[in-house]
């Protein structure tokens, strides 16, 4: 429910902009608001959880998404609307911050890579089905009834949990408070910033820009200082874990600006209606779904590297194709090239995902899931806003605010578009580079994997053998 509804709104922003007479600039709000929450709050109960205990952590969250999804659907404002997705936003940081350490806790290492590509199905998935999803049910029940999906899903995602999840002992949590409201105060002025500029408002940009820059500042110094920190920096002196890290943010970013810009391109410019968008918008998760599996046992098998490597190259293959991309276009071209660079995402994430899970020791899965999480939903947020700076350094957003375009305007959207999938493909270059990191330990790396495999396969031997050996001796006692 969290990464669909991270992008289940995408194809009937274009609606809602229309239905309160609001600009770009404003109603992506109703996105940034629900991810800037999400992420600013993520560590915190991602360490929560640690402590709490992760299933309650997730439990509590579940209830509060329930809520919050009804309150979306009953907004009478877009400010409302705004605030309402915040508010989710905060009960999806709570489900999204634990996910992950719920998953290492579940599956021994030998077979964590299948189910980490099982669980990037799910986040990759979700993101991709989201617009699909509130395409189809925006476009015959209208943009409100996309949030009440929440309801039924939550309350039997609820009662699985209650009675599958084993709770864990309650210790003693160790708050960081102040490291808390410094990253949330950081990101929120970082993100308006990017907003005023994308309005011209440059005075204020300038205010807010040096806000943030102190915020982030001041966070940082907190976390290198702080005995118990929301965000262990130190973690990221380890070579893997911090260029793999920023691949995964760059992946992200890649795939989010696709699922914010692509539908005001096919709206507006191809002139498809909000269901056939939302179809068009699923290529990239039927490819996902199909190789994200297969993925992370390649991965289990052979390491991160070379199909994290792979996954790049074919994105930044997809993107660079999307620049061939016209107003004569047809939704069987947007298809494709959409469905290609699922197979690069499906490629990248699961192996990315259980490398950063592997750095890590076992009691530090929260800490790394919430990271996870934080890098995953810092590429959602900036994504939206990058996306829409682009675009409208090629069009107006007075032009924006038309239901759909045509001649001129309709050719600057696309110009716009071209500006998203070439700085995507930049991106995924980068994702390439950062992919190789640790190459050199490969050797060491697998040397070390196989001494593991050798000593389970020695204990399963040792096992075989006693239980053989008792089974003879029944036998030889039913034999006298």
């Amino acid at each position: 429910m969290v990464p669909i509804n991270a992008s289940i709104i995408n194809v009937s922003l274009p609606t809602i902009s229309v239905y309160f007479g609001v600009a770009l600039a404003t109603v992506q709000w109703v996105l940034i608001s629900y991810l800037i929450t999400l992420l600013g709050f993520v560590l915190f109960f991602s360490r929560l959880g640690d402590f709490y205990g992760q299933e309650r952590v997730y439990m509590a969250g579940l209830v509060g998404f329930v809520a919050t999804s009804l309150l979306c659907s009953l907004s009478p404002s877009v400010e409302a609307l705004i605030i309402f997705r915040g508010l989710q936003g905060l009960a999806a940081a709570m489900m999204i911050s634990v996910s992950m350490a719920l998953v290492r806790r579940s599956f021994p290492s030998h077979i964590l890579g299948r189910a980490l590509g099982i669980y990037a199905v799910a986040i990759a998935a979700g993101l991709a089905l989201g617009p699909a999803i509130g395409g189809v049910i925006s476009g015959y029940l209208g943009w409100r009834a996309i949030f009440l999906v929440n309801v039924p899903t939550g309350i039997l995602d609820f009662v699985f949990c209650y009675q599958i999840l084993k709770r864990s002992t309650r210790t003693a949590v160790k708050w960081d408070i102040p490291g808390t409201l410094l990253q949330f105060l950081g990101l929120f002025l970082t993100v308006l910033t990017l907003n005023l500029v994308e309005q011209a408002s440059y005075l204020f940009a300038a205010f807010t820009g040096v806000g943030a820059v102190v915020m982030l500042g001041l966070f940082v110094y907190q976390e290198l200082h702080c005995q118990h920190p929301v965000l262990d920096l130190r973690l990221f002196k380890r070579k893997t874990f911090g260029a793999f890290n920023l691949s995964l943010h760059f992946n992200y970013l890649c795939m989010y600006m696709m699922f914010f810009a692509v539908p005001f391109y096919l709206q507006k410019v191809l002139h498809l209606d909000q269901a056939t968008t939302g179809l068009v918008l699923t290529a990239s998760p039927i490819l996902m779904m199909v190789v994200a599996p297969i993925s992370g046992m390649v991965s289990d098998r052979f390491g991160s590297r070379i199909p994290a490597f792979a996954g790049s190259m074919v994105s930044a293959v997809a993107l660079l194709s999307m620049t061939q991309l016209t107003v004569n276009s047809t939704a069987g071209d947007v298809f494709i090239r959409l469905a290609v660079m699922g197979l690069g995402v499906a490629l990248f994430q699961s192996p990315t995902n259980k490398a950063l899970m592997s750095q890590l020791p076992t009691e530090k899965s929260g800490v790394a899931s919430g990271i996870i999480a934080t890098t995953r939903n810092l590429g959602m947020v900036f994504a939206v806003c990058y996306a829409g700076l682009l675009i409208h350094l090629a069009i107006s957003p007075e032009l924006m605010q038309a239901s759909q375009l045509q001649g001129v305007a309709a050719a600057n959207l696309t110009s716009g578009l071209h500006l998203v999938v070439i700085f995507g493909a930049i991106l995924s270059v980068g994702m390439a580079v950062l992919s190789l990191a640790g190459l050199k330990n490969k050797k060491k790396a697998l040397v070390k994997y196989e001494q593991v495999a050798l000593k389970k396969t020695i204990q399963m031997e040792q096992k075989m053998v006693k239980t053989v050996g008792m089974a003879l001796m029944v036998m030889v006692q039913h034999t006298k």
